[in-house]
């Protein structure tokens, strides 16, 4: 017989609460887990391989990963080096890819960095610089403390030396921006967060900011951990120092536009989209974003002046086409907006499949229902915008 298929959506959603009962039970009984550490991982292996026989070898090693940071977040033993050395120990053997025990050295190196032994921290976390952005960062942490040992107590508040530690603090920094590792790719759980792993991100990328001020990786990097982390302070932040030493980079413009968008600050964003085009005078998007904002504001004088703008630099007819559509239905004029998406389907024969989900869209925005008509449109708006500004910087290449 065969075996009963069963939709992945099922199998994950039992996986998720196979996985909160797991955890339910690490925080009821964790002086029982550090007791027999071994038993317990045999308890953990065997529910998943009753339970989930057909998992991947991935889903089966996140699963001991998170399970294996929940017995150290919730254990009395935390700052036991000893105790953490052997509990990861443990999970990386009933892991079924050895080479998974990357997280539990990082996290043990963080630990270390806890407890001030910084130097201790630097031995484990150096191969794991490609990992991670934090990585990086928690290894010029580590010298960047070291230095300050260095000095006498009575200067320790100074840290601006130039000693053979301090500079080692900046090599990392600069190792970072020549590997530029992922952002964000390690999820570390509460735990890790505990050990200031964001402040220490944050303190060093402010210190590099500093340090070379002429060169805008760290920015790039800093904003895209705050975008990822949905912290708008540190991305305001890094955005006004943008936008003072780098006020004609595209880059940072465009960041800074959306920033503003995000905001509902319009005014800014107008601001922003002049300063784009006083820099970029025969660029598109700097148009494109005011074409934008004209048509979120219905504001059809200054529409009319943009897109005269822009067909005269030649951006793409059918660009300025279904800008033209998206204006008539966010300004609700519902009889304009058909004709023309008809009449846009007899010139744009290439695009009649994208024209026709439009139109599906466009019934849904003159729907009654709020919520039905928000989302749709929504989804018109982000989807318009993704195919113009890709054919505009494919223009631009």
């Amino acid at each position: 017989m065969p075996e009963e298929w069963i939709p992945d959506a099922l199998i994950e959603q039992k996986m998720s609460q196979t996985k909160r009962e797991m955890m339910e039970y690490i925080e009821k009984n964790s002086e029982k887990i550090d007791s027999n550490i071994p038993i317990f991982f045999g308890h953990v292996v065997s529910i998943l391989e009753n339970n989930f026989p057909g998992i991947t070898d991935q889903v089966h090693d996140r699963f001991i990963d998170d399970v294996t940071v929940k017995v150290l977040e919730e254990s009395k033993r935390s700052t036991d080096i000893d105790y953490i050395e052997r509990l990861f120990r443990h999970a990386t053997r009933v892991k079924k890819k050895y080479t998974g025990r990357a997280i539990f050295d990082i996290v043990l190196g963080l630990k270390l960095i806890e407890i001030g032994k910084y130097q201790d921290a630097i031995t484990i976390l150096t191969k794991y610089r490609t990992v991670d952005a934090i990585v990086c960062t928690a290894i010029a942490f580590c010298y960047y403390e070291l230095a300050a040992l260095e000095l006498p107590p009575d200067q320790r508040a100074d840290k601006s030396t130039t000693s053979s530690m301090a500079l080692s603090a900046r090599e990392q920094m600069i190792e970072l921006a020549r590997l530029l590792p992922p952002v964000n790719r390690l999820r570390f759980p509460q735990v890790v967060q505990e050990l200031r792993v964001n402040k220490i991100f944050w303190f060093m990328i402010r210190l590099a900011i500093d340090w070379f001020p002429a060169e805008p990786v760290y920015l790039r990097i800093g904003l895209e951990k705050a975008k990822k982390d949905g912290n708008r302070e540190m991305r305001g932040e890094l955005l006004k120092i943008a936008s003072e030493r780098y006020y004609n980079d595209m880059f940072f413009l465009r960041d800074l536009y959306h920033f503003k968008l995000e905001a509902r600050d319009a005014a800014g964003a107008t601001a922003v989209v002049r300063q784009m085009m006083q820099q970029h005078p025969e660029e598109l998007e700097p148009l494109y974003y005011g074409l934008q904002l004209s048509i979120m504001s219905s504001q059809e004088g200054a529409y009319q002046k943009f897109r005269s703008t822009a067909t005269a630099k030649k951006m793409p007819a059918h660009i300025i086409l279904l800008l033209d559509l998206a204006f008539f239905l966010i300004s609700g004029r519902r009889t304009d907006a058909e004709v023309m998406l008809e009449d846009m389907k007899k010139k744009l024969p290439a695009l009649e499949y994208y024209l026709d989900v439009l139109g599906y869209l466009m019934g849904d925005i003159f729907s009654e229902d709020e919520k039905r008509s928000k989302s749709a449109k929504k989804t018109f708006i982000d989807s318009i915008d993704h195919y113009c500004l890709k054919l505009i910087r494919m223009k631009e290449a």
